[in-house]
């Protein structure tokens, strides 16, 4: 494939083309001198992602959390009110001790709107590159055309799972956006692609 004809696999070289994990629960038997029987009572660990911004502002790309399940959740990465948005390369940062990165779903991303050739379409994340980093590049491909996206709509899904007990506002549960990164409008001219300046926001996973 041509890089003159997909800003993607262009992108991607630039910027560097399993199961659940629970955590154990806590058990705590409990019984009386006069009993011969005795309960246990078992509390799981939840984790929960907190945005630095719930309320996305227009021309932003910001992590929202999205459903849960014991100590693994689910963090989306959504795109709000950007025009012409054809796709992103960009790095998410995370703490490897405190969680797992535990795959990514595209499955719901707006960039799959009226797309039947799945070819059209590219999503990579690698967490091996850099520990503590997942480099992800989602995007159409050329000759496919830019989606106006009017509302918060989710680009892909990111799953992660708390490894241990994460307070609130901990540093070690903070996911942010690391350079580079960029938003693309679909153009090309000569090597250069057209861009979209974007705000991006991140926030931090809690698990107690």
């Amino acid at each position: 494939m041509s890089p003159h004809r997909t800003m993607t696999l262009s992108a991607a070289t630039a910027l560097v083309i399993a199961a659940y994990l629970a955590l154990a629960a806590v058990a705590v038997g409990c019984g009386g001198n006069n009993s011969n029987n005795s309960t246990t009572t078992t509390t799981a660990v939840v984790a929960v992602f907190t945005s630095d911004t719930p309320t996305p502002a227009n021309g932003s790309i910001t992590l929202l959390q999205g459903t849960t399940s014991g100590a693994a959740v689910n963090v989306r990465v959504t795109v709000t009110e950007i025009p012409n948005f054809f796709g992103a390369a960009f790095r998410v940062s995370y703490n490897p001790a405190a969680l797992l990165f535990n795959g990514m779903d595209s499955s719901s991303s707006f960039l799959a709107t009226g797309i039947t050739d799945t070819s059209q379409l590219i999503f990579t994340a690698n967490a091996q590159i850099s520990p503590g980093e997942i480099v992800i590049t989602a995007t159409r491909v050329n000759p496919a055309v830019p989606v106006p996206v009017t509302t918060t709509s989710d680009l892909v899904i990111l799953n992660f799972v708390a490894r241990l007990a994460i307070p609130p506002s901990a540093a070690v549960g903070r996911l942010d956006f690391t350079d580079p990164k960029q938003v693309y409008d679909g153009t090309v001219v000569g090597s250069v692609y057209g861009t979209i300046a974007a705000t991006w926001s991140g926030g931090g996973v809690s698990a107690q």
